[in-house]
C-alpha cells in the first residue's frame, strides 16, 4: 500500500461493528430539545446501530440543528432503514452524518426522500460534489441516467421522484451556505426547465404517433414569473406560455396546427401536473397567457404579438419582463422576445399608470387565493404579499425598469436582485435604498425557502407558535446575527416596514418628477441582436471605457481566444453585480491583466475569480517570495484592530485560534483565508511556474496551518495529537487532495473526550459552508480502518504494529508526521510505530504481499484503455512502493521528506543504485507535475490527463513550463519513463509466490 495517496483495500461485506457505549445525555448537552425523553430513546436506538465514532459526531451537529428533535427523529428512522453498507458509508465519511441531520432538521418532507433513496449519500460522498452548480443540461443528462437506472412506465412519477432527489442536493447546498440565494433559485429553475423539456418531448412523441406529421414543427415553452426570472422556490407554481408558429388552420397530420398544439400543451401540462404518490412534478399555471383562463392553452406567434400590441393590460406587459425560453424551439422564443421587447419597454410610459396596473395585478392574485387567506388558521405575516413583502420589491424593481429601461436597455433584466443592482449602478436607486431592498429581498426569500422546506407546502406565512418561530429563527441564524431566534417575527416586521417606506416614497418621487418634467422624449429601439458572449462583452467594454480607461486599454490591446473572451465576460459580469467588487477590480488593472492570462488556461482559477472578483487584487502580490503568505485586505469580522491593519497569514491563523468570537465565525474566516491562500498558490504556479515539489510543499504548508488552526479553534485538549499520513505526511498535498489524518491520545485523556474533540476537528475541516470546505479528511488509515477507534494511544499503535498490521500498513506509516496538538505525545506515537517496523523486513512474504497488493490496486482501477497517474504500471504507486519498501526493509523509516527527497536519501545510503534513483526521481517529477497541472487547469483531481483537446493541450503547456522542457516531447517521455519505472519495480519487488495468489 503506497503511503503517499493512501489507497484502501476493498472492504468486506458484513454488519457494522458493535458500538462502544457513550453517555447518551452528553449528546444533548448543547442541543435545545423539547422532548428530552423522546430524544434519549432515539439516541439509544441509534447507538445500537452505528459505531462510536458516528455517535461522537452527534453532540456538535445537534447543537447546530435548528430543530434537534426533528433531526433526531429523522436520523433514527434513517438508521433503522439503512443497510449495513449505508451505515459503513456514514462511518467512513463523517460529513454525511452532517448532511443527514441537516436534511432531517430542516425539511421533514425531504427526509422521507433521503430515507427512501439512501444511494444519494454515496453521490454526496464524492469530493466537492456539492460545490458543483447544475445547469438545465446537467439535469437533462442526470435524468437520462436516472431513467436507465430506474426504468418506469410512469413518466410523471419518474419525474417527481427525480425532482425530489435533486431537491435534497439543492437544499443541502442552500442551507449549508455553499450556494447563494441566487444560485439555489437558479438551480431550482434549471431543474424545472429540464423536466418541462422532458414532458414536452414525451408529449410530442405521443401526438406524433397518434396524428402523424413532421418532426420539424416549431413549438416553444416560454417561462414567466419566478421561473422566468430564474427565481423559483421549492414549492412554486410554474407560469408557462406555449407558443407555436405557422398557419393555425394548416394541417398537421390528421388535425390542424392549432388543434395539434393545443393538445400538445394540454398533454405536457397533464404530464407535469398529474398527481402521483409523491405529488405532482409541478403545479402548472397557464393563466398568464393571452386572455388568461379564457384563452387557448397554446397561442400562435402572430396572434400573441397582436394581443400584446393591441389588447394586453399593463400588468400583462409587466409579466413579460421575466419571459424567457425554457423548452422547445429556441429560435421561436427569440423571435417572440425580440418583437415584444419594444412593447414592454416604451420610452413614453407613465409611472402612475404602471402603479395602477400593479395594484390591479395584485388584486387578481389575491382573488385567486383569497378564500384561503381569509380562512387561514395562521394569522402570521405573509412575507410574499404582505405590505413591504417580496411582491412589493419585485413590483418596484419592475416599475423602475419599465420607466427607465426604454431609454437605457442595459437596465433590462429578469432577475430581481440583478435588476436592483443595475438600477443602483445607473443612479435610479440610492445606495441606502438599494441595500435595504436587496438585503430585504434576500432575507424574505430565505425565510420563504425555509418555510417551504419545513412544511413541504406553498406557504409564505410566518408561523404563530413560539416553538415554530424559534425553529425558523435558528434556521436562518446567519441572517439575524446575534439576535435571539424568538425575535424573528419582530425582525421580519422591521424589514417589511422599511421596504414599504421605500416603496411609497419612490412612487411618490416618480410621480412628482413626471409632473414637473413633462413627457419623456421619444425613444427609437435599436435593433436587438441575439444575446451571446460577443454582444455581452461589448456591453462590458463600453462600460469599462467610461469607468476605467486604463483597464479598457489593457483589455482591448490583448488578443484573446474565444474561450478567454468568454471567461473575461463571466468575470466582469460577476464583478458588475456588486459595486464593492467592481471597485476593487477597477483599482487593480495589473491584476486584471494577469487574470486575462489565467482566463486562457485555468477553469479552476477562472471559477474562483468569477465567484470572488475581488481576488483580482491578490494577483498584484504574486511577485513576493511566498504567495501563500497573504496580506488580508478585507476586515476580519468582529475585530476593529484587525480590520484596521493588514493581517498576515500568521496573524489570521492566530486570530482564528484565539479569538473570543463564536466558533462558526472563526471557522468561516479560516475557510476564507485557506481559499485565498490556495488561489494565490495556484495563480503563482500558472503565471510563474516552479518545480512541482516546491509547489506541493507550499500547498502542504497551507493545509497543515489549517489543521493547526482548526485544532486550536475547536478547543483541542491537552493529551491529544493529530498526525498526518499520505500526501500531507510527505509534503506533497495538492489541490483536491484528501488529508489522511490519525488522532492519538494520552491514556490519561478519556476516550470519549478525545473522540469528541477529534470529531470536532474533522467536522471543522471537512464540513461544507458558504466558503466551501477546507478539504476532505480521511481517517481510515488508523488501526483496523473504519472499524477501529477514531483515536488511539501510542501503546495501542505499538501493539497493533507488533501483531495485526499488514505489510502495506507498514509502508503507509513510514510517512507518519506530527501535525498539531501535543508534540511530546506525537513523538511517542512516532517512536512506537518506528520501533515495530523492523519486524516486517524479517518476514519472508513481505515483498510478495506488497506485490500482490500492488496488483490488486492495479486491477481495481483498470479499465479498457484507461490510464491512471497512480495505479497504471509505472505510475506513482510503483515508485511509492519501491521507496517505502526500501525504507522498511533496511530499517531507514526515519527518513522523511517528499518522494524525490526520500529517493535521493536512499541513494546516499547506498540503498538505491544511482541510475535507478535518477530514473525514479525523473518519473516521480514528471507524473506529479502532470497531475498538478491537470488539477490547476481543470479544477479537480483526475485519474489521467483530460481527454478533450483544448484542456489537454493547456495541461501540456503548463507542465512543460514547470519542467523546463518542450510540450511536444512530454507524451513520449511519459510513456518511456513509465515503462522503465515498471521494469525497476519488477526487479526490486519480486512477484508473490504462487501459494499467495488470491489469498
Amino acid at each position: 500500500m503506497p503511503p503517499h495517496d493512501s489507497p484502501r483495500p476493498p472492504q468486506q461485506d458484513g454488519k457494522p461493528p458493535r458500538p462502544r457505549r457513550m453517555p447518551l445525555e452528553a449528546a444533548l448537552q448543547n442541543a435545545t430539545v423539547r422532548d428530552r425523553a423522546r430524544a434519549l430513546t432515539n439516541l439509544a436506538a441509534i447507538a445500537g446501530r452505528v459505531t462510536s465514532s458516528v455517535m461522537a459526531t452527534l453532540p456538535s451537529l445537534l447543537s447546530e440543528s435548528p430543530d434537534p428533535d426533528t433531526a433526531l427523529n429523522g436520523f433514527e428512522r434513517f438508521t433503522a432503514s439503512a443497510t449495513p453498507q449505508t451505515l459503513r458509508i456514514l462511518d467512513r465519511h463523517n460529513r454525511l452524518i452532517h448532511y443527514v441531520l441537516v436534511v432531517c432538521g430542516y425539511s421533514p418532507y425531504l427526509s422521507d426522500t433521503l430515507i427512501q433513496n439512501p444511494d444519494l449519500l454515496q453521490s454526496f460522498a464524492k469530493p466537492r460534489e456539492l460545490e458543483k452548480s447544475y445547469s438545465a443540461e446537467d439535469y437533462r443528462l442526470a435524468f437520462a441516467h436516472f431513467g436507465k437506472a430506474s426504468p418506469s412506465g410512469d413518466l410523471s412519477g419518474q419525474m417527481t421522484r427525480f425532482r425530489r432527489r435533486q431537491y435534497v442536493r439543492i437544499m443541502l447546498r442552500d442551507v449549508l451556505g455553499i450556494a447563494t440565494l441566487a444560485d439555489a433559485t437558479a438551480e431550482l429553475s434549471a431543474l424545472a426547465d429540464a423536466l418541462i423539456g422532458e414532458a414536452l418531448q414525451a408529449a410530442r412523441a405521443e401526438l406524433r404517433s397518434r396524428y402523424g406529421g413532421s418532426d420539424e414543427d416549431e413549438v416553444a415553452v416560454v417561462s414567466l414569473g419566478k421561473l422566468g426570472g430564474n427565481e423559483l422556490n421549492y414549492s412554486s407554481d410554474i407560469d408557462l406560455l406555449f407558443l407555436y408558429s405557422g398557419d393555425p388552420a394548416a394541417r398537421r397530420g390528421e388535425v390542424s396546427v392549432r388543434e395539434y398544439n393545443i393538445r400538445l400543451a394540454q398533454r405536457t401540462t397533464e404530464l407535469l401536473g398529474r398527481l402521483t404518490p409523491e405529488g405532482p412534478v409541478y403545479r402548472v399555471d397557464l393563466r398568464l397567457r393571452p386572455r388568461g383562463a379564457e384563452g387557448e392553452p397554446a397561442v400562435g406567434l402572430a396572434h400573441a404579438l397582436r394581443y400584446y400590441h393591441d389588447e394586453a393590460h399593463d400588468w400583462e406587459l409587466q409579466a413579460m419582463i421575466k419571459a424567457r425560453h425554457t423548452a422547445g424551439d429556441t429560435a421561436l422564443t427569440r423571435r417572440f422576445l425580440q418583437q415584444i421587447e419594444p412593447i414592454v419597454y416604451r420610452a413614453t410610459i407613465n409611472f402612475a399608470a404602471i402603479e395602477t396596473a400593479l395594484i390591479a395585478r395584485r388584486r387578481i392574485s389575491q382573488r385567486r387565493a383569497g378564500g384561503l387567506w381569509a380562512r387561514s388558521p395562521n394569522p402570521g405575516v405573509d412575507v410574499k404579499v404582505g405590505r413591504g413583502g417580496i411582491r412589493d420589491i419585485e413590483f418596484l424593481a419592475q416599475c423602475l425598469q419599465r420607466v427607465y429601461a426604454g431609454a437605457e436597455p442595459w437596465l433590462r433584466s429578469r432577475g430581481t436582485l440583478f435588476a436592483l443592482q443595475k438600477l443602483h449602478d445607473k443612479g435610479h436607486l440610492s445606495g441606502r435604498d438599494y441595500h435595504e431592498l436587496s438585503s430585504g429581498y434576500a432575507f424574505l426569500r430565505t425565510i420563504e425557502h425555509r418555510l417551504q422546506l419545513r412544511y413541504g407546502q406553498q406557504t409564505h406565512r410566518i408561523p404563530a407558535g413560539a416553538e415554530d418561530l424559534f425553529v425558523l429563527g435558528r434556521s436562518i441564524g446567519g441572517l439575524i446575527g446575534q439576535q435571539p431566534p424568538e425575535r424573528i417575527a419582530e425582525l421580519v416586521a422591521q424589514r417589511m416596514a422599511a421596504v414599504s417606506e421605500i416603496y411609497a416614497r419612490i412612487i411618490h418621487e416618480q410621480e412628482a418628477r413626471e409632473a414637473s418634467a413633462g413627457p419623456l422624449p421619444e425613444f427609437q429601439l435599436s435593433p436587438s441582436s441575439e444575446m451571446g458572449a460577443a454582444t455581452s462583452l461589448q456591453q462590458v467594454l463600453r462600460r469599462l471605457a467610461v469607468d476605467s480607461p486604463e483597464t479598457y486599454a489593457l483589455i482591448t490591446a490583448r488578443e484573446l481566444s474565444p474561450y478567454g473572451r468568454r471567461n473575461l465576460f463571466r468575470f466582469f459580469a460577476a464583478a458588475m453585480t456588486s459595486g464593492e467588487s467592481y471597485s476593487v477590480v477597477l483599482a487593480h488593472p495589473a491584476g486584471v491583466e494577469r487574470a486575462m492570462s489565467l482566463f486562457e488556461i485555468s477553469d479552476f482559477v477562472t471559477d474562483e475569480l468569477v465567484r470572488h472578483p475581488e481576488e483580482v487584487g491578490t494577483l498584484d502580490h504574486l511577485e513576493s517570495g511566498n504567495p501563500g503568505q497573504l496580506t488580508l485586505e478585507a476586515p476580519v469580522p468582529g475585530s476593529r484592530p484587525m480590520a484596521q491593519a493588514a493581517a498576515t497569514s500568521a496573524s489570521v491563523l492566530a486570530y482564528v485560534s484565539e479569538s473570543a468570537l463564536n466558533l462558526e465565525h472563526r471557522l468561516s474566516l479560516l475557510r476564507s483565508h485557506y481559499r485565498r491562500r490556495v488561489f494565490s498558490l495556484a495563480a503563482h504556479d500558472l503565471l510563474q511556474p516552479r518545480p512541482v515539489f516546491v509547489s506541493l510543499a507550499a500547498f502542504s504548508q497551507v493545509a497543515a496551518d489549517a489543521v493547526v488552526a482548526a485544532f486550536a479553534a475547536t478547543g483541542g485538549p491537552p493529551g491529544l495529537a493529530i498526525m498526518a499520513l499520505g500526501r500531507l505526511g510527505t509534503l506533497e498535498f495538492d489541490y483536491g487532495s484528501d488529508a489522511d489524518l490519525i488522532f492519538v491520545h494520552d491514556p490519561a485523556l478519556p476516550l470519549y473526550t478525545a473522540t469528541a474533540a477529534a470529531t470536532e476537528v474533522v467536522h471543522a475541516l471537512a464540513a461544507y459552508t458558504s466558503e466551501g470546505a477546507l478539504f476532505p479528511v480521511d481517517t481510515r488509515l488508523r488501526p483496523r480502518g473504519s472499524e477501529g477507534e477514531l483515536v488511539v494511544t501510542p501503546e495501542q499503535l505499538s501493539l497493533y504494529f507488533a501483531g495485526e498490521a499488514r505489510p502495506w500498513e507498514a509502508l503507509s506509516y513510514t510517512k507518519l508526521r506530527p501535525l498539531a496538538g501535543d508534540a511530546e505525545l506525537a513523538q511517542r506515537a512516532l517512536a512506537a510505530v518506528r520501533g515495530r517496523l523492523p519486524r516486517f523486513a524479517n518476514q519472508p512474504e513481505f515483498s510478495g504481499e506488497l506485490r500482490e497488493m500492488r496488483s490488486r490496486l492495479e486491477s481495481l482501477e483498470a479499465g479498457e484503455g484507461e490510464m491512471n497517474f497512480k495505479t497504471s504500471p509505472g505510475g506513482t504507486y510503483d515508485i511509492d512502493f519501491i521507496a517505502s519498501e526500501l525504507l522498511v526493509a533496511h530499517g531507514a523509516a526515519g527518513l522523511r521528506g517528499n518522494l524525490q527527497e526520500v529517493l535521493f536519501d536512499l541513494r546516499a545510503r547506498s540503498l538505491l543504485e544511482g541510475d535507478r534513483c535518477s530514473l525514479l526521481v525523473s518519473g516521480a517529477t514528471l507524473i506529479r507535475t502532470l497531475d498538478h497541472a491537470t488539477r490547476l487547469v481543470t479544477g479537480r483531481a483526475r485519474k489521467w490527463l483530460p481527454a478533450a483537446e483544448r484542456p489537454a493541450a493547456v495541461v501540456m503547456r503548463v507542465a512543460a513550463a514547470m519542467l523546463a522542457m518542450s510540450a511536444p516531447d512530454i507524451p513520449a517521455r511519459l510513456r518511456s519513463t513509465m515503462l522503465e519505472v515498471r521494469s525497476i519495480f519488477n526487479e526490486l519487488i519480486p512477484a508473490a509466490p504462487a501459494q499467495m495468489i488470491g489469498r
